[in-house]
């Protein structure tokens, strides 16, 4: 329901363009009152009092920094200086100051307007800015500066420059943030910022205290976080203000989170399109984006651009700069002043000392207020564009092919060139008052109506179309051609041509070979099926028997160019000629040739009957497959002669297709039997394992195309015996067919390997321990009870062959954990591990000296595993080393390898060539082996390290280890 007015007149004035006063007036038969509606002088002192209001408005173009159009609209300035002049006088009436949002209304406020509205609300209801301008007209107490900003549809925010204290918030930010004005008050700018990098309190200070030191600061884009937790985008403009004395600081805000929003999703496009795409200010002053492909086609970086719109001219060609200039003003005005359509021009880059041509074009972009304040745009590279139009020139005007040009809303011929001309033998100007309907055979269905229609067709969905046209020469002469219909631009304007090809003796020959090469490119052979001789070849069959006389080959016919000591004979191939002849159905088979001093070949032959100048003929098609089936046996040879079992699998069905000669041989059935079997009878289900998981396993592997590797499985064979498998499955490629295939190892004895060392690892661990532990108290019992001396020393004898074994026993178990895979072992430095080590034997073996010369060993390694080799070699050394034996450990932290060398050296009698038995590359044998299990450790421990020992025997005595471990683990 339309509000009501007071039945008083009101008068408003208007300070600014004349477009203003006409909008509001076009706007004032909306409302319930009579207003008169007058401009108002700017520069009449007292000329203002005779109204009741006045509008003091700013346009965008009004405020645009290029605007010269004194004489229609008065700039920014000039208007503002005027509502801030005005506002402050007592006798003034209210002023209602209008202007875009990105324009400072700071300084009016603080002058005390009426209200400020955005010039957008205008723009979009100006019927709106009248009724607040007549409201404004009632009589109302002067109000503070808090009810003026509350009544301003924008976002404001009131700070003192010093702390960035919040003075005052109006209605819109509050209703924008979602908080009522106390809680807001209470809060510093960080409070309600958005958590982004780079924007919190101290930045909001940064920008309050450079608003406070410059008199002005922005627009800045800056994201608060609404009291739900909502991100929102403005974009503010901070200026000093001075209100009841105190200097405060103003920030105007505009909301434009819909924009970003935008503006990333044009940016996150514009970066997969080739083109130039660009957006700026509609007045050119500032480029706010443009893609990298700018960078490609001006060899100009885009960082020039953002610093200078204009030094897009220096790509431009010299002679094309100012007519270039001209028009990105006129595109510009264009824009600005709501033109419809784009704005389009072309001109010369000079890049590289190349010359392209490039179209620009631009469209108009509106702001959140619905203005037009930006230009948004693409530049193409036409280069390729232009000289297609120039080749169409040349060869419209030059070629021998009869082309057409014709109005694609109208399908009239609007010219011809000379070729065409020469094909009709009309004259030009009879050719284009004829039309296409005199020209044509429409008895046979060539009429002007499906003429048009094809032309009509084609230009409305730019797709080429080529089709056979029969046409009526002056002399009566029927002719056929060949017209493709295509879309170019001629002279600037959109057009269909009709190119056209006379293909009346072409179309002769084709009838009579056209069967014959219908889709074929291979060697050919044509067989009368009467006399099954030759009766013509093409030069790829000649090429394919090495011979290029047709008589020869008619001489050597079928027997004497075939392998027929193989079964490739005369009577078969011409047998195989006669049945396609008598059936005429198309029959494809594998022959083998063998022409004369020419290595034999594998052809893949299509035998099909076909009309030949008016004969019967039995066409033979041939394809050399020799190196497909080369590749066919080496599939073959591979495929049975490997010793992993392979099963071939359809990756749709999971059907079985074929197995190998090992898979055979594995199960004992043959591949037939194999192949028909349900994969239950052969699947070892009594195990646990699923025939179904098969098909899983090869619908998996197709679907994702990823291998599956070291998949345990279990099969029965013939004999019923249980074979266990390790299966990868992968996707090939067989035979020009995507297969599934498996291939597996058998790893029954390594099964059974494992297990028996799981078993005797138990017997070592449990049931030796056990007995030695028992030996080891019954020899004590005997040793402390027996009276007999010789007793007593066989006792004691006893007793250090069980320690012994016990000791053996312990290291075979330290063995067996040493070499289980660990996944999670604990790395340290060995410097570390050496002190400790070190500091455990002199403990245990008090009758040594063991010297650690230096412990600065970085090099990481498996604590438990170094621990056991360097413990093992110590003893070994004090073992052998006499009553005082004397053990030297020195670390080399880095050498050449960039390892870590540790060295052991002893004082005792030397190491023998029988201990070093666990070093040799042959191991132990049967009747040479060594008596302990000591070296082995070490030499299993050093190999799980990744690293490497030596030993060295000097000259002077003692043994000598070197081991080297690296400084980066593996």
């Amino acid at each position: 329901m339309p509000e009501v007015f007071t039945q008083r007149h009101p008068t408003i004035g208007v300070v600014g363009p004349a477009s203003v006063e006409t909008t509001l007036q076009d706007a004032q038969d909306s409302l319930d009152v009579a207003v008169s509606i007058a401009p108002a002088g700017r520069d009449a002192p007292g000329s203002v009092e005779e109204f009741d209001c006045v509008i003091a408005a700013v346009t965008p173009e009004s405020s645009s920094v290029d605007r010269t159009d004194a004489d229609t609209a008065a700039s920014l300035t000039e208007v503002s200086n005027w509502a801030v002049r005005n506002a402050a006088r007592d006798s003034a009436p209210p002023v209602v100051y209008v202007a875009p949002t990105e324009a400072s209304i700071a300084e009016a406020l603080e002058a005390g307007v009426t209200e400020y509205l955005p010039w957008e609300l205008l723009a979009q209801s100006p019927t709106t800015v009248l009724k607040r301008a007549v409201t404004a007209t009632e009589v109302q107490p002067t109000p503070d500066y808090r009810t003026i900003y509350d009544n301003v549809s924008e976002p404001l925010t009131l700070h003192d420059p010093q702390t960035g204290e919040l003075i005052h918030a109006n209605r819109r930010l509050c209703e924008l943030l979602k908080y009522d004005r106390a809680e807001l008050i209470s809060m510093q700018v960080g409070d309600y910022t958005a958590s982004i990098d780079g924007y919190d309190q101290a930045a909001a200070m940064e920008v309050i205290t450079s608003a406070t030191e410059d008199g002005t600061v922005g627009p800045i884009e800056w994201p608060l976080e609404t009291a739900d937790g909502e991100h929102v985008w403005v974009e503010a403009t901070l200026t000093t203000v001075t209100i009841d004395d105190q200097e405060l600081v103003l920030a105007t805000a505009t909301d434009v989170t819909n924009r970003r929003r935008q503006r990333r999703q044009f940016r996150e496009i514009s970066t997969h399109i080739d083109e130039v795409v660009y957006l700026a200010r509609a007045d050119l002053s500032e480029v706010l984006f443009i893609n990298e492909a700018y960078a490609d086609l001006f060899n100009q970086p885009v960082e020039r651009l953002y610093d200078d719109p204009m030094a897009v001219l220096d790509a431009v060609h010299p002679d094309d700069r100012e007519a270039y200039r001209s028009d990105l003003n006129a595109m510009s005005e264009h824009i600005r002043e709501e033109e419809s359509g784009p704005y389009t021009f072309s001109h010369r880059l000079r890049v590289g000392g190349e010359t392209r041509w490039v179209e620009v074009r631009g469209y108009p972009s509106r702001g959140p207020g619905g203005a037009v304040d930006r230009i948004v745009g693409v530049i193409r590279d036409v280069t390729d564009a232009r000289r297609r139009e120039r080749e169409y020139e040349q060869i419209f005007n030059g070629v021998t092919t009869a082309i057409a040009v014709h109005d694609p809303d109208t399908s009239e011929m609007v010219d011809v060139n000379d070729s065409y001309v020469e094909l009709f033998g009309y004259d030009y100007n009879t050719i284009l008052q004829q039309g296409i309907n005199d020209l044509s055979v429409p008895e046979e269905g060539y009429t002007d109506e499906r003429a048009r229609r094809l032309i009509t067709d084609v230009g409305e969905t730019e797709e080429d179309e080529t089709v056979e046209w029969r046409i009526e020469t002056a002399e009566g002469d029927h002719r056929l051609v060949e017209a493709n219909l295509t879309v170019a631009t001629v002279g600037g304007q959109r057009r269909v041509l009709s190119l056209m090809r006379d293909i009346t003796e072409q179309k002769r020959r084709e009838r009579e070979y056209e069967q014959i090469f219908n889709g074929v490119n291979d060697a050919i052979a044509i067989f009368d099926p009467e006399t099954l001789s030759f009766a013509s070849v093409n030069d790829s069959y000649h090429e394919l028997v090495g011979c290029d006389d047709l008589e020869r080959i008619r001489e050597l016919g079928i027997e004497g160019l075939s392998a027929t000591e193989e079964g490739y004979t005369p009577e078969r191939g011409k047998e195989l000629i006669q049945a396609v002849a008598r059936s005429g159905e198309p029959k494809t088979i594998e022959w083998k040739l063998a022409p004369p001093d020419e290595e034999q070949s594998w052809i893949e032959v299509t035998l099909a009957t076909a009309e030949i100048g008016g004969e019967r003929r039995v066409l033979s098609i041939q394809r050399d497959i020799t190196e497909r089936k080369r590749r066919e046996r080496e599939f073959e040879q591979i495929f049975n002669g490997v010793t992993d079992v392979i099963g071939v699998y359809d990756p749709q069905t999971a059907e079985l297709l074929d197995v190998n000669d090992t898979m055979c041989e594995l199960l004992g059935y043959d591949r037939d039997t194999i192949i028909d079997m349900d994969p239950e009878e052969v699947t070892a289900t009594a195990l646990g394992f699923d025939a179904d998981t098969i098909g899983e396993v090869v619908r998996d592997v197709a679907k994702s195309g990823d291998p599956l590797r070291d998949i345990e499985w279990a099969l029965r064979t013939a004999s019923g015996d249980v074979v266990w498998l390790e299966v990868n499955a992968t996707l090939t490629e067989i035979g020009g067919e995507q297969r599934v295939v498996t291939i597996a190892r058998d790893v029954t004895g390594r099964r059974d390997r494992e297990e028996r060392v799981q078993v005797l690892n138990r017997v070592l661990r449990h049931n030796v321990r056990n007995d030695m532990d028992a030996v080891l108290g019954y020899t004590a019992t005997i040793e402390e009870t027996a009276e007999d001396e010789v007793v007593r020393e066989y006792a004691e004898s006893v007793h250090d062959i069980a320690n012994s074994l016990l000791e053996l026993s312990g290291k075979a178990r330290a063995a067996s954990q040493m070499l289980q895979d660990n996944e999670d072992p604990e790395n340290r430095r060995v410097g570390t591990v050496l002190e400790s080590v070190v500091a455990d034997l002199r403990e245990s073996h008090d009758e040594a000296t063991i010297q650690l010369s230096s412990a600065e060993a970085p090099a990481p390694a498996d604590t438990a595993v170094f621990r056991l080799v360097l413990s093992e070699l110590v003893e070994n050394a004090v073992e052998h080393g006499g009553d005082s034996p004397k053990v030297e450990i020195e670390t080399t932290p880095s050498t050449a390898n960039d390892e870590t060398r540790i060295t052991v050296r002893d004082d005792g009698p030397g190491i023998s060539d029988r201990v070093l038995t666990p070093f040799r590359a042959d191991g132990e044998s049967p009747f040479q082996h060594n008596h302990g299990i000591g070296l082995w450790l070490v030499n299993w421990g050093v190999r799980q390290l990744g690293g490497g020992i030596e030993f060295e025997r000097p000259a002077d005595g003692g043994t000598v280890v070197h081991l080297s471990l690296p400084n980066v683990l593996g």
